[in-house]
């Protein structure tokens, strides 16, 4: 008889994708199609609205509206684990999130993405850091097993939350979007992309003063921003420069109109100050997009030889890299064969066969 796993997702926003949203899609329709386990899957997406591996599927969906205080929706969680767990006879409950309801007698794996509030604590709320500082312990202690999306991740696991070294592993994730049949040709504009929600870690004032820099040199190179600017950061750091220089928002596009970016782009921009994945490397890299990253371990270990690297926050540096891509055919062919091989190293195949080995065991022991 086959395990019965649910998959808790309720902690991600309705019907509009998410990292974290991207992550499990991707995880979960291969496990489906590998047919190991049964799924339910808690999710306050409509049915219709997933992607259609988990649509069409065999899958139990139960749906509930979503709550957007964090406490009162792990609150809420915790009411209905219990009986749920109870009800669909549930053997481990896999939780896409790093925080979520504990509550209830059976096996259970949560995902760590990132340890951003531990990282760089300043950069967020006061609220926003407690919520973490109460709620990431209590899974973690509860927690049979914890999936590290990168060495990296688990690394910071393991030096700020020393007590949950012996439940980690890495598990990398993988490219989300399916390449064409037919590979448009490259934008004659030569422009550069920057695929990110601006949170204070994405070093959207390294890549305004990288472009205010060259621009300010004569030097016009359009930089295409998919994502949300809900604080405005761009306009404020643009304000702080003689003659600043936005990139031009596109907001949210399709997946469709994401891969077609990805594949006429000249580079992607990536001058994070800390990540947990970087999902976007390995997306544009599958389209063999060269990234212009910078040179932390993250990255390193995620964008490999596929890139070039600038020491973190140097504009002046990355903006020398942005030059060289547009400027040398020669160079920009090299990283780009290069960025092929490494996306290559990554797959939901193998993020499932490992994830789906992690819940037997799991199951089999106490990790």
């Amino acid at each position: 008889m086959k395990k019965i796993i649910l998959v808790n997702h309720l902690l991600e926003p309705a019907n509009k994708l998410s990292g974290i949203s991207n992550y499990l899609f991707g995880v979960l329709s291969v496990l489906i199609n590998q047919d190991q386990f049964e799924f339910v899957l808690l999710t306050c997406w409509d049915r219709s609205k997933l992607p259609e591996a988990i649509a069409n599927s065999k899958i139990t969906v139960i749906q509930r509206s979503y709550i957007h205080s964090q406490p009162k929706n792990i609150f809420y969680q915790n009411l209905i684990l219990p009986k749920l767990i109870k009800k669909f006879n549930i053997d481990l409950v896999f939780s896409c999130n790093p925080v979520g309801g504990t509550r209830g007698k059976t096996k259970k794996v949560f995902v760590a993405h990132d340890l951003y509030f531990d990282v760089s604590p300043k950069s967020y709320k006061w609220h926003h850091r407690l919520a973490w500082n109460i709620f990431f312990p209590i899974a973690g202690q509860a927690a049979d097993a914890i999936i590290c999306v990168s060495d990296n991740t688990e690394n910071d696991v393991h030096h700020y939350h020393p007590k949950l070294v012996k439940k980690t592993q890495v598990i990398h994730e993988a490219s989300c979007l399916g390449l064409p049949d037919i590979h448009p040709e490259r934008s004659t504009e030569k422009s550069g992309l920057f695929v990110a929600n601006l949170s204070p870690n994405k070093g959207s004032k390294t890549l305004v003063a990288a472009m205010t820099y060259l621009n300010n040199k004569g030097i016009h190179l359009p930089v295409y921003h998919v994502g949300s600017d809900d604080q405005g950061r761009f306009a404020a750091h643009a304000a702080e420069l003689k003659n600043g220089i936005c990139p031009l928002s596109l907001g949210y596009v399709s997946t469709e109109k994401l891969g077609h970016l990805y594949a006429t782009a000249r580079y992607l921009a990536f001058p994070s100050h800390f990540e947990g994945f970087g999902l976007p490397i390995v997306e544009a890299q599958s389209f063999g997009l060269p990234v212009i990253a910078s040179d932390i371990p993250v990255l390193r270990e995620v964008a490999g030889e596929g890139a070039l690297y600038f020491p973190e926050g140097d504009a002046e540096a990355m903006a020398d890299c942005m030059q060289r891509l547009y400027e040398d055919d020669q160079l920009f062919s090299e990283i780009s064969a290069k960025a092929k091989k490494n996306a290559a190293r990554f797959s939901w195949e193998k993020a499932a066969k490992e994830t789906g080995e992690l819940f037997m065991h799991c199951l089999d022991h106490t990790v």
